[in-house]
């Protein structure tokens, strides 16, 4: 996935996030991608520099990490889904 630069995202972390994160991000956190200074620019190798919507830093992702709020909505009904089959059974 592609981010663009000054939108805002859902963080969900993927593998490489959970395995070897630069982030103190949690699941679910709205955050927007930065270009920095000096930095590679978002979607290089696939990572982009986030930073929370109050304007502290966020850290360094993966692109794959990140979500569309409406990505994030059919995110959540299928953990919701699978919380209730598991319930139920």
């Amino acid at each position: 996935m592609r981010v663009q630069v000054n939108r805002t995202y859902f963080f969900v972390a993927n593998m490489l996030d959970r395995i070897d994160g630069r982030t103190d991000l949690t699941e679910g956190e709205e955050v927007r991608v930065v270009n920095l200074p000096g930095c590679p620019k978002a979607n290089t190798m696939n990572h982009c520099h986030v930073q929370r919507l109050d304007g502290s830093w966020g850290g360094l992702v993966h692109c794959n990490s990140l979500h569309t709020r409406a990505e994030y909505i059919a995110w959540l009904r299928e953990k919701i889904a699978e919380k209730e089959a598991t319930v139920t059974a």
